[in-house]
Order: C-alpha cells, then structure tokens, then sequence
C-alpha cells in the first residue's frame, strides 16, 4: 500500500464520515493506496524486524519488508502500508488469528504507532503494546 499524508488539523475525513477528536488531533492522518505486495515494499519501515511484545506475554512480532507481519502467541498473520511513519495513525489488516483473548482479532484495526530505535508502542485500540526490538 501507497499512503499519502495530510496534517492533522481541527478537522478530519474519513470514509464513513466519523471522527474521534483525539485521534485527529495528535497524528497524522494516512489514506492507503493498492500496495505492491511481494516486493521489498516495507523495507524502509521502522517497524520491519522482529519484537518482544508486553500483550500477549511472551510474543514476537515481526514485520517484513514485503508489509506482512506474524505474531507468535496470537498465531495471526497480517499486512500493514508501507510508509509507516516513527509515529502516526496506520491500518493494520489482521489475516487470520487464533490466540487469546488480548490478540487482536481478524478485521481491519486502525492503529496508533509510535517507534523510537529499540523501543515501540502499538495502540489498536484494546490496550497500548510495548515492544522491544529483539
């Protein structure tokens, strides 16, 4: 996936015509585009290796330069656009998935992402997910 982003402003579009304030005032908004799935794609990502994750406990996330990720304990495959920024608003397109209850389900997840080198958060909504770059 291609995205283009626009600044956050007082405002906000989206598809269905619903906007939470806070969303729309602390991120960039991001419009996804078709994404050239198979290529190195996310390689740029800052998201692209492999993370310890606090929720579930004891999981590992990974994200591939081809935009596909895997996490472990939540036996779940998903996509995510390749311009993930070090921080912002992201769609996050879970695949499947068969872990606990704290796993995110199968269905689209709008995402806040906040990345620094070794360290990330990852909100989608349930609770905030540490990572730990491994």
């Amino acid at each position: 996936m291609n995205l283009r982003v626009r600044p956050a402003s007082g405002y906000c579009l989206l598809s269905v015509s619903v906007c939470v304030l806070a969303s729309c005032v602390s991120a960039p908004v991001l419009e996804e585009q078709p994404a050239p799935f198979g290529t190195n794609a996310c390689l740029e990502a800052p998201v692209v290796g492999s993370w310890k994750a606090s929720v579930p406990a004891d999981d590992t996330l990974t994200f591939s330069s081809d935009c596909t990720g895997v996490s472990v304990v939540c036996r779940s495959r998903f996509v995510f656009p390749p311009n993930v920024g070090k921080a912002g608003l992201v769609n996050i397109q879970v695949l499947e998935s068969d872990g606990p209850k704290e796993c995110m389900p199968k269905g689209l997840h709008r995402c806040s992402v906040n990345v620094l080198t070794n360290i990330a958060t990852l909100n989608c909504g349930k609770a905030t997910v540490n990572l730990t770059r491994l």
